[in-house]
């Protein structure tokens, strides 16, 4: 099983490579390309340098953030947020000073001018300008800039950062996670006082999922304050367990049978149950969850390493049935969170 999955990660890094290059190294530096599914594939490929020591990996992920330094190409969103995870990193394994620069500018937005609504949550921002996300919470908020918050506050020692992201998990638990299911919403209007449809979306809880655990392997557990995040997290994977297919995969919308079996919500899912149970934070038995995903995403691991049955960007004021309507195709963030779940898997196997 270990040279499975070293084999994979080689594959599903190569391939993400390819992808990132193809659409911003090959052609100049636009705004766009300091965007959230950019980020998270860098996210992914940076795990995978941690998890093998491979030097391309690091040295793609450098060469992606300074091209964008060097034109004077950085902004600030929250969707964007997760791309200064790999910034922090670039610092931490490196040790150049223009990184932590750049965290500085980019943390001192983040906790004093970000916009916020319901109870203090990020309004969940876009990069593209005319995008204007008024009083909205969305479910992936805690992955794109939680993470970075927290590894922020564990690398430089910042309360600052380590408060909020105490106080963006309980204002987001509070908004999004259904008391009676464990599971999280994919979006909230403030405006409308609404759910929208209120779906139980696959990759949402994914985002979710893998972001609690990445914070609190941040943050660890000694925190007083962890323990709510606990409590939500095995509350929401304890739900999960139960609508996992025999298969190992999950339906894009987690509860609905009728919706196609989606492999970024598998790969998210899957990753989160590893590594809480690495972390101690979920029984034993959830091993079982993860390794029935890792079967399944190995099975789903193309010849030229693209990850298959990846579902397209998913934006939250869709109608229901609209969900079981996005298209597949191949994504930065479909190979960026297979990475965590192979990654997480050999740091156990």
């Amino acid at each position: 099983m270990i040279d499975r999955l070293q084999s994979g990660i080689r594959q599903v890094s190569g391939a993400l490579i390819e992808m990132l290059r193809a659409d911003a190294t090959d052609h100049p530096p636009a705004l766009r390309h300091w965007d959230w599914q950019q980020g998270v594939g860098l996210y992914g490929l940076m795990r995978a340098y941690e998890a093998t020591g491979e030097p391309s990996y690091l040295e793609y992920c450098k060469l992606y953030v300074d091209r964008l330094l060097a034109e004077d190409q950085v902004s600030y969103s929250i969707n964007g947020a997760i791309v200064f995870a790999t910034v922090l990193k670039l610092y931490e394994h490196l040790g150049d000073e223009r990184y932590r620069v750049e965290m500085r500018y980019f943390l001192r937005w983040l906790l004093h001018s970000a916009s916020r609504c319901q109870d203090g949550c990020f309004e969940h921002s876009w990069i593209e300008p005319d995008v204007h996300l008024v009083e909205q919470v969305w479910i992936d908020t805690l992955f794109m800039a939680g993470i970075v918050l927290a590894d922020s506050a564990r690398l430089f020692g910042r309360a600052d950062c380590r408060d909020e992201v105490f106080a963006q998990f309980a204002a987001h638990q509070a908004c999004l996670q259904d008391p009676a299911t464990g599971l999280y919403r994919h979006f909230y209007d403030g405006i409308a006082r609404s759910y929208v449809a209120g779906a139980f979306w696959g990759r949402g809880n994914g985002w979710l999922a893998a972001s609690l655990v990445d914070m609190l392997s941040a943050l660890g557990l000694d925190d007083p304050r962890s323990a709510s995040i606990v409590a939500s997290f095995q509350r929401q994977m304890a739900a999960v367990a139960r609508l996992q297919e025999a298969n190992g995969l999950f339906h894009t919308l987690l509860d609905d049978p009728a919706t196609y079996l989606e492999m970024s919500a598998t790969a998210a899912l899957g990753y989160a149950a590893l590594r809480g149970v690495r972390l101690g934070i979920l029984e034993p038995g959830f091993r079982a969850l993860g390794e029935k995903a890792v079967a399944a995403t190995l099975a789903n691991i193309q010849p030229d390493g693209v990850v298959a049955n990846v579902s397209s960007g998913t934006g939250g004021f869709i109608a229901y049935e609209e969900y079981n309507r996005i298209p597949i195709a191949p994504r930065w963030y479909g190979q960026a969170l297979t990475l965590l779940l192979l990654c997480e898997a050999l740091s156990g196997a």
